[in-house]
């Protein structure tokens, strides 16, 4: 289940990121998830729901997650040409071949937290 450890370091990284407000009361987690990334394959409840699990028990618990598709850059090696995608089983706009994800690209970036104090 790649998805729940995903979700922990996301959690992981969500509490070093409210240390330090300690007042603050968490109310939503924005995630930046790449178009070569399987979890946009995923409704938004299974990633809700698998989120859940993974904050149980920390300041995180109660969050509602947020997922924001991005494009990604990408490479065809078939025509030697870059591409930007915006879903998973994208093609190269110029050839139509098989392109391969950016590897320097993450595949989840946590974008923004939404807190009341």
């Amino acid at each position: 289940m790649h998805e729940l450890h995903l979700m922990r370091q996301v959690v992981k990284t969500v509490e070093a990121e409210l240390d330090r407000t300690k007042s603050a009361t968490l109310s939503v987690v924005r995630l930046k998830v790449s178009a070569f990334s399987h979890l946009l394959s995923h409704d938004h409840a299974t990633l809700q729901t698998t989120f859940g699990l993974a904050a149980r028990g920390t300041r995180a618990e109660g969050a509602e997650l947020e997922v924001v598709p991005t494009p990604t850059d990408a490479w065809c090696p078939a025509c030697k040409r870059g591409t930007v995608v915006t879903e998973l089983d994208a093609t190269c706009s110029a050839c139509g071949g098989l392109v391969i994800a950016d590897p320097s690209m993450p595949e989840v970036v946590l974008h923004e937290l939404v807190v009341q104090e």
